[in-house]
C-alpha cells in the first residue's frame, strides 16, 4: 500500500532522498522563475482575454501542485503564450452577454483539460504526446507566434480597438496609424530591444522583471498621466476565492472541442520540454505517464483558483535548469513567490504600461517560431515543410483552433496517402554474394533470369491493397517474360484479411499467365493469418520452404521444389 501512495505521490519518493546540497540551487533557480513568471502571467492573461490576476492565480496553483506531483526537475508549469491565445481566440467567438462569464468559461476549460489529463494517466495514453507531429507543432508554433505578435501590436503602438483574427487586426492597424501614442511606442520598442539584448548579453538576470520595474517606480511616484500611456490598472490583492467551475450554458460542445485540444498541447509542449532538458542534463527522471496525473491535476488547481489551462513553459524551464534547479522544490519556491505579489504588492503592478507586457510577449513568441526547424524541412523533406506551412496558414487564415485542426487532419491524410501508395522496389542480387538490394542503388548487381524479386514496404491492407496489385502488374509488363515472381514480405509488418484475399487473386491472375508466385520472409502474424484463411497451399506455403529471396531464387535455378506438405 505504501509503494503504491508513493508512486501517487513522487515527492515522497524525491523528498527522502533530497540532498541537502541542492537546496541553494533550487532556491535560486525558484526567485528567478518566480520573477519571471510575474510579468509573464500578467501578459499571458491579456493573451486570453482575462484580468491580469488570472494569471497570477494560475501560476501559483499549479506550481504548488506541481511540486508535488511533478517528476521533472527542470519543468516549470504555468501560463502558456500558446494555451493563453488559443482559450482567449475560440472563447471570444462566443457570444458572451456577461463579460465576468468569459472568465468562467476560461476556469472551466482548466477543469475539463485537468479530467482529460487524469483520464489519460488512469488509461495510460502517454502516446498522445505523439498524436501531433513534430513538423505540425513547428508550423502551429510558428503561426501562433505571427499571430500573437499581431494581436500586440496595437498595445505596443497605443492604438484601441483592434479586434478579430489576424488579418482583420493588421488591417485595423494600418487604417489607424494616425492614431499611434509616440511615448507609448518609444517605451514599447526599448523594451523589446531591452529584452533581446539583455537575454543575449545578460542572461543570468530576471529581464522581465527589471523591464517591468522600471516603469512600475516611474507611473508609481510620478504623475505621467499626461503622457496618454495605457496601464495595466487594478490587480486585486489576496488569494483567489477558491470553488468550482460552474458548467456553462452555452457552447458546450466548443468549450469540450477546446479543452481537449488544450489537453493534448499543453501535454506536447510539457513533455517536448521535459526531454530536451532531460537530454541537455542526462535526467530521464521524468515519468511521461505520471506526468499525465501531474498536469491533470495541476490544471484542475489552476481552475478552483480561477485562472485558467496551464502547460509546462519552455522559457521558464529552460531558465529554470540554467539557473541550477535540481528538483521539483523548485517550483515551490517559485509558487512562494508569485504568492507573496499576490498579497503585498499588486498595487505596483497597476502602474505596469500595457506597451511593455506587450514588448513581453512579442519577445516571448520568437523563441517559439523555429526558422531555423522550418529550412531543415524544406531541404531534408518537402512533405513535412508542406505539414508545417498549411499548418501555420491554417491559424492566420482560419484561427488558432482551426489552425491545429488542419494541421492534425493534413498529417493525417499524409499517412494514410503513404499507406495508400506503399513503397514498392525491385530487388537484385549483388555479384559474388548472397544479399539481394534494390538495384537503384546497389551496383554492381544482377538481375536473375525469368525472375522478378519486388519488396513491399509497409503494410498490405483493404486501402492499398489493390493499388500493390496494379504496381506489381505494371512491373511484369515492363519486364517481360517473368516465369517466378517474388515478393519479399520482410518490410510487411501487418497483413490484413482484404490483403491477404488480394494475394490469392494476384495468384491467380500471375496463373493464367503461367507466372508462379513466391512468398519470403514471411513473419509469424503474416504467416498465420494466410494459413488461418487456408491460403498456404495455394500460395506454396510449406513448412521450412522457401524462407528466404536466395533460397527461392535457388530452388528455381536447380528447378527442384520441395512440396511437402503440412
Amino acid at each position: 500500500m505504501l509503494k503504491e501512495v508513493k508512486k501517487l505521490f513522487p515527492i515522497l519518493k524525491w523528498g527522502k532522498s533530497y540532498n541537502k546540497k541542492f537546496l541553494r540551487l533550487d532556491v535560486i533557480a525558484g526567485i528567478t522563475v518566480g520573477a519571471i513568471t510575474i510579468p509573464e502571467a500578467i501578459a499571458y492573461s491579456s493573451l486570453a482575454g482575462l484580468p491580469p490576476q488570472a494569471g497570477l492565480y494560475a501560476a501559483f496553483a499549479a506550481l504548488l501542485v506541481y511540486f508535488i506531483f511533478g517528476t521533472s526537475n527542470q519543468l516549470s508549469i504555468g501560463p502558456t503564450s500558446a494555451l493563453s491565445i488559443l482559450v482567449g481566440s475560440t472563447i471570444g467567438t462566443m457570444t458572451i452577454v456577461n463579460p465576468s462569464n468569459f472568465w468562467a468559461i476560461a476556469s472551466f476549460v482548466g477543469l475539463l483539460v485537468g479530467i482529460f489529463s487524469i483520464v489519460a494517466w488512469i488509461l495510460h495514453m502517454e502516446f498522445i504526446s505523439r498524436v501531433i507531429s513534430r513538423s505540425v507543432l513547428t508550423g502551429f508554433s510558428a503561426g501562433a507566434a505571427v499571430y500573437i505578435m499581431a494581436t500586440q501590436l496595437s498595445k505596443l503602438m497605443g492604438i484601441d480597438g483592434a479586434t478579430g483574427g489576424f488579418f482583420s487586426r493588421i488591417a485595423f492597424i494600418g487604417t489607424h496609424l494616425y492614431e499611434i501614442n509616440i511615448i507609448t511606442l518609444a517605451i514599447g520598442i526599448l523594451s523589446v530591444f531591452y529584452l533581446l539584448l539583455s537575454e543575449k548579453y545578460l542572461s543570468k538576470l530576471p529581464n522581465a522583471l527589471i523591464i517591468v520595474a522600471v516603469p512600475i517606480l516611474l507611473f508609481t511616484f510620478i504623475d505621467l498621466s499626461w503622457l496618454g500611456v495605457s496601464l495595466v490598472g487594478n490587480i486585486p490583492a489576496g488569494l483567489p476565492m477558491f470553488e468550482i467551475p460552474k458548467i456553462p450554458s452555452i457552447d458546450l460542445g466548443l468549450i469540450v472541442y477546446l479543452a481537449g485540444f488544450c489537453f493534448i498541447l499543453s501535454y506536447v509542449e510539457g513533455m517536448g520540454t521535459t526531454k530536451i532538458l532531460g537530454l541537455k542534463r542526462d535526467d530521464d527522471s521524468a515519468d511521461s505517464n505520471k506526468e499525465l496525473l501531474a498536469l491533470g491535476l495541476s490544471n484542475i488547481s489552476s481552475s478552483i483558483a480561477q485562472g485558467f489551462p496551464v502547460g509546462g513553459s519552455f522559457s521558464r524551464s529552460a531558465i529554470n535548469e540554467e539557473s541550477g534547479s535540481q528538483s521539483p522544490f523548485s517550483s515551490l519556491v517559485s509558487a512562494l513567490i508569485v504568492i507573496i505579489v499576490i498579497l503585498f504588492f499588486t498595487e505596483f503592478f497597476s502602474h505596469l504600461p500595457e506597451t511593455i507586457l506587450a514588448a513581453i510577449i512579442i519577445v516571448a513568441v520568437t523563441k517559439i517560431f523555429n526558422l531555423k526547424e522550418l529550412k531543415r524541412y524544406y531541404i531534408i523533406s518537402k512533405k513535412e515543410f508542406v505539414y508545417a506551412i498549411v499548418t501555420a496558414g491554417g491559424v492566420l487564415f482560419l484561427g488558432i483552433l482551426q489552425g491545429v485542426v488542419v494541421g492534425v487532419v493534413i498529417s493525417v491524410l499524409g499517412i494514410l496517402y503513404n499507406i495508400y501508395n506503399p513503397h514498392i522496389v525491385e530487388l537484385g542480387r549483388v555479384k559474388g554474394t548472397r544479399l539481394y538490394k534494390d538495384i537503384r542503388f546497389h551496383e554492381p548487381v544482377e538481375t536473375i533470369s525469368n525472375v522478378l524479386i519486388l519488396r513491399i514496404d509497409g503494410a498490405q491492407v483493404f486501402l492499398n491493397s489493390e493499388n500493390i496489385d496494379n504496381e506489381i502488374l505494371k512491373r511484369i509488363k515492363e519486364r517481360k517474360e517473368i516465369s517466378v515472381l517474388v515478393l519479399d514480405m520482410g518490410n510487411t509488418d501487418y497483413l490484413d484479411m482484404a490483403g491477404a484475399e488480394n494475394l490469392e487473386l494476384l495468384h491467380g491472375i500471375l496463373a493464367k499467365e503461367g507466372i508462379e508466385l513466391r512468398l519470403a520472409h514471411l513473419n509469424s502474424p503474416v504467416r498465420q493469418l494466410l494459413w488461418k484463411m487456408g491460403l498456404n497451399k495455394k500460395l506454396n506455403m510449406y513448412k521450412g520452404i522457401y524462407p528466404t529471396i536466395d533460397d527461392i531464387v535457388n530452388n528455381w535455378e536447380k528447378k527442384y521444389y520441395d512440396e511437402e506438405e503440412k
